[in-house]
C-alpha cells in the first residue's frame, strides 16, 4: 500500500521531467549568438550551436564567474 508521500513524490517527479541535452541532434551551420559559420569539423561533434569565439567567450565567463 502506497502513502501520501509516496504519491505526492511521484508527482513531483512527474512534474520536473527534465530534458537532456541530446548530442545526437544535428549541429547548426551558424551560431545562435553571432551567426558566424561554425567549422565543419566542429559540427562533427554533434550538438553544436555556438562558433569557436563565442564557445571560448562562454567558457572564460563560466571560469571567472565560479
Amino acid at each position: 500500500m502506497t502513502d501520501i508521500i509516496d504519491i505526492a513524490q511521484q508527482r513531483q517527479l512527474e512534474q520536473i521531467k527534465i530534458q537532456p541535452k541530446d548530442y545526437t541532434a544535428p549541429s547548426l551551420t551558424e551560431c545562435e549568438q553571432c551567426g558566424n559559420d561554425i567549422p565543419p569539423q566542429r559540427q562533427a561533434y554533434g550538438g553544436i550551436t555556438l562558433c569557436i569565439d563565442c564557445a571560448a567567450t562562454q567558457e572564460a565567463k563560466a571560469r571567472t564567474f565560479r
